[in-house]
Formats: C-alpha cells, sequence, structure tokens
C-alpha cells in the first residue's frame, strides 16, 4: 500500500516538473523627473522673469550711455558692468557713482528704499516733496535728492532723468562727509549731461 501511494505521488510530482510555470519579471521604476524644492517654483519663475526683463531692457539701452558730459576735475568714466551703463570714479574717495536705467520712475518707493539702504526710516510723500529738488536737465525736469544719515555716517545722492520711455537713475553712494564734499561736483556734472 505504501509503495503505491509513493508510487502514485512520483507520477503527479514527474508530470507537475513537465508543466511550463509563469513567470515574474521585475521592471526598475522610471526615475520622477526632478522638481524644485517646494516654494521655490514661483522663485524661479520671478527670477527667470526678471532676467529676460533686464535683457530687453538691454537690448533697447544705446550702447553707450546715451549723453555726453563734462566731468569734474579728476572724475574717470567706468564701463558699466550688469545693469550698470557706466560708472564714475572720484578720486581720493570711496564713493560709489553710476547709471542704471530702468523702466519706472516711482520717486517716493525709490526715496524710501534709498532711506532704507543707508537705515533710515521711510519718509511720507510729503517730507519727500519737500526734500527732493527739481532739476533742468536738457529741458527734462529731473528728481535730486541728497539723503544723509548723520549718525550711521551714510548717505546716498540720487537723481532721476525721465528719458522717455527710460528712466535714468543716477546715484552715489558713501560716507556723509564725501558725499557732502563732493555733492557740488556732483550737481554740476548731472546739470552738464547733453542727452544724445
Amino acid at each position: 500500500m505504501k509503495s503505491g501511494a509513493f508510487l502514485l505521488l512520483s507520477l503527479l510530482l514527474i508530470t507537475a516538473c513537465g508543466k511550463d510555470e509563469p513567470t515574474t519579471y521585475v521592471v526598475p521604476k522610471q526615475p520622477a523627473p526632478p522638481q524644485a524644492a517646494p516654494g521655490m517654483m514661483g522663485a524661479q519663475s520671478d527670477m527667470e522673469a526678471v532676467t529676460a526683463a533686464h535683457a530687453a531692457m538691454a537690448a533697447q539701452a544705446p550702447a553707450g550711455p546715451g549723453y555726453t558730459s563734462t566731468l569734474p576735475e579728476g572724475w574717470a568714466e567706468v564701463p558699466g558692468t550688469g545693469m550698470r551703463k557706466v560708472s564714475y570714479t572720484i578720486p581720493g574717495t570711496s564713493i560709489d557713482f553710476y547709471l542704471i536705467s530702468l523702466a519706472m520712475g516711482d520717486l517716493p518707493s525709490n526715496v524710501n528704499r534709498w532711506r532704507g539702504q543707508v537705515a533710515l526710516a521711510p519718509a511720507s510723500a510729503e517730507e519727500i516733496g519737500q526734500a527732493v529738488q527739481t532739476l533742468a536737465i536738457e529741458g527734462h525736469p529731473s528728481s535730486y535728492i541728497e539723503i544723509y544719515n548723520e549718525e550711521g555716517g551714510k548717505g546716498i545722492i540720487a537723481a532721476i532723468v525721465p528719458v522717455e520711455p527710460q528712466y535714468w537713475y543716477f546715484t552715489a553712494k558713501g560716507s556723509v562727509d564725501e558725499l557732502k564734499a563732493h555733492a557740488g561736483a556732483i550737481r554740476t556734472f548731472l546739470e552738464s549731461l547733453k542727452i544724445n
């Protein structure tokens, strides 16, 4: 009896071994495309938009600064880099004086931005109106302001010249003492501009 059961079991095993068994394949997962870190997608898009806007402005800007001027004695003109169309060195100082060109010319927000750069609180529209002077630069009524933080020792002298469709921003940054000593020369330079 035992030998019969053994024989039957052996026949079943032999029969089963001849059948095809299902084959299983393992397919590796495709890696997901890289994604920006959370919260960075908007910043990346904004940066791309700003870069494109700067490139468009640079394409529209004239090759040179777009004007001629009379440089005060000892000053030197330095070709611009980045957004700067041109920079100026003033001998014996560390004043950073340069020109950029933008498509916007909002006076109050720019003045308050400059005030923030020298650690001053924002000013009201009325205070800004009293502090800003108007220069006539070749028929272009231009805004001129001197901002000094006496306690912090830093200051900015700035002028916004509307040369439609652009606005030219002349900005001189440095110590209060140096800026006050050269404010007259900076203003004379600005008033000497002859727009091409």
